[in-house]
């Protein structure tokens, strides 16, 4: 009865588990850009401290967020592609899930996990 249940519940495990590691990459993707994020504004702190030509300054400050918003812009596309990558996998397998529920006899299934459950 334990397999029986184990292998039932399988699809929702299998779930948690794509959703786990979604959240994980994404956690590490937000903690690198948040890392790389205080790094770059302390360089460019101490840049911007030792430029003493105002129109050095504002090159600097207008490159420094070119750059800021193409690192924004690849770790959203890698979030994105994370998400559509963890939504791919759950339909997949809520679709399997679905067949199976679909080709089995439902009946017949429920009336015998019934009478396990009164043992």
């Amino acid at each position: 009865m334990i397999e029986e249940l184990k292998s039932k519940m399988k699809p929702v495990m299998d779930m948690a588990e794509i959703n786990k590691k979604t959240a994980e990459k994404l956690i590490s993707l937000q903690s690198q850009y948040v890392n790389d994020f205080i790094s770059s504004s302390l360089n460019q702190m101490k840049t911007l401290s030792e430029l003493k030509d105002p129109k050095a300054a504002v090159e600097a400050q207008v490159k420094y967020l070119k750059e800021l918003e193409a690192k924004i812009t690849d770790v959203a596309q890698q979030e994105i592609s994370a998400l559509s990558e963890a939504k791919s996998q759950l339909t997949v397998l809520v679709e399997k899930s679905l067949k199976e529920v679909a080709d089995a006899d439902y009946v017949a299934e429920m009336q015998k996990l019934m009478k396990s459950f009164g043992k």
